[in-house]
């Protein structure tokens, strides 16, 4: 890796994704990259055991929409910590599915993500993203704990 240009900061909209902002911001003006921020809309099919290919098109149109407006929200709230470029993406499926194939295919330099630290019963239900996204990335990944105590 010569260069750091490209920043994909994946953000799930909860408290901790202020601080990934702010972490991510710091590093992409180090670098003068610019930042992609994605938000993953789930696929309400993800954890339900039916296949895939199943889709109710109006239902993810509502859900796509939904999130474009939150993160609409959560980037007007959080412009005075952005002092680089970036862009917002807006994808539906499952989070890190959609985290790996969008870092192929717009050869993103590295991935900053946060971590819920989930355990127990938790974890065993949801999985981690983060983890799977570490196993999986096509790019050097940067995990920050967005729960340690300040």
């Amino acid at each position: 890796m010569d260069e750091i240009k490209k920043v994909l900061v994946p953000i799930d909209l909860s408290d901790a994704s202020t601080m990934l902002l702010q972490y991510a911001n710091d590093m992409a003006g180090k670098f003068a990259a610019r930042l992609i921020f994605l938000f993953v809309a789930e696929d309400p099919y993800s954890y339900s055991g039916l296949p895939v290919e199943i889709s109710l098109d109006p239902l993810d149109e509502n859900v796509v929409q939904y999130a474009q407006k939150r993160m609409k929200s959560f980037i007007d709230e959080n412009r005075r910590h952005l002092a680089v470029e970036f862009e917002v993406v807006i994808l539906a499926g499952h989070p890190a599915r959609e985290i790996i194939n969008y870092a192929a295919r717009e050869n993103t330099d590295i991935i900053i993500i946060g971590t819920h630290g989930f355990t127990g019963l938790d974890r065993a239900i949801f999985g981690s993203v983060a983890e799977k996204v570490i196993k999986m990335a096509p790019c050097p990944v940067l995990v920050i704990n967005t729960y340690k105590e300040e």
